[in-house]
């Protein structure tokens, strides 16, 4: 999905054979409005104020990983880039 970094500037992994991408948070985390959030509340904010549901990381790591999120990518095209144009709101919160 280089459409995360190139269109929305999300910072991610290449997923290698999986529908899921992980995505770094930490340039939010280090906002004002956002400190001290964990990854759970900040996937809960991206679905009242986005509309897209993500996963929080720390779901799926043994480790206090608090600054990554997935979300998963088996849609249709239409819902995908339903998806990148509601995404697309973050980037006003990193300028």
């Amino acid at each position: 999905m280089p459409v995360l970094s190139d269109r929305v500037g999300l910072k991610h992994n290449v997923p290698q054979g999986t529908y899921f991408v992980m995505i770094d948070i930490s340039d939010f985390l280090a906002l004002p409005q956002f400190k001290g959030w964990t990854d759970l509340q900040f996937c809960e904010w991206m679905i009242r104020e986005v509309g897209v549901a993500a996963v929080p990381g720390s779901s799926f790591f043994r480790e206090p990983v608090n600054h990554l999120i997935r979300m998963h990518f088996a849609r249709g095209t239409d819902v995908l880039d339903e998806a990148v144009r509601r995404l697309e709101k973050l980037q006003a919160f990193l300028k």
